[in-house]
């Protein structure tokens, strides 16, 4: 979730993974941008991964079911919320646009994994 909200905060301020890369090939301009945009996404899973097994792992929530009814039902608004503001892409890069953000959560997933495992070792 934390890698999807970074890139509609990316896509936000005009730093979008696939048109950071075309203009890296295009232009020859430097890869500052797209290494961003790249980074951002998994930098932002990792400590997420980590901080949500850590709290996870030591507090039992038998007890918080109603919390998390309504943790549920507030994620779902704020993520629809962010997910709003999201520019649409351009009708020739919309499947360009969705495999760069496939790969990147596939990144960050991975970030996020070893987060968790950093966070839960003994």
């Amino acid at each position: 979730m934390v890698a999807m909200i970074v890139e509609i905060v990316l896509a936000r301020r005009g730093i979008l993974l696939v048109s950071a890369w075309h203009s890296v090939h295009r232009s020859g301009g430097t890869p500052l941008r797209a290494a961003l945009a790249w980074w951002a996404i998994t930098g932002g899973a990792f400590p997420a991964g980590f901080v949500l097994a850590f709290v996870f792992s030591r507090v039992t929530w038998l007890y918080f079911r109603w919390l998390r009814f309504v943790a549920a039902a507030a994620l779902t608004v704020v993520l629809a919320w962010i997910g709003s503001l999201v520019p649409p892409a351009a009708a020739g890069d919309a499947g360009h646009q969705a495999l760069a953000s496939l790969a990147a959560l596939a990144a960050a997933m991975l970030m996020a994994g070893f987060g968790a495992f950093f966070a839960v070792r003994h």
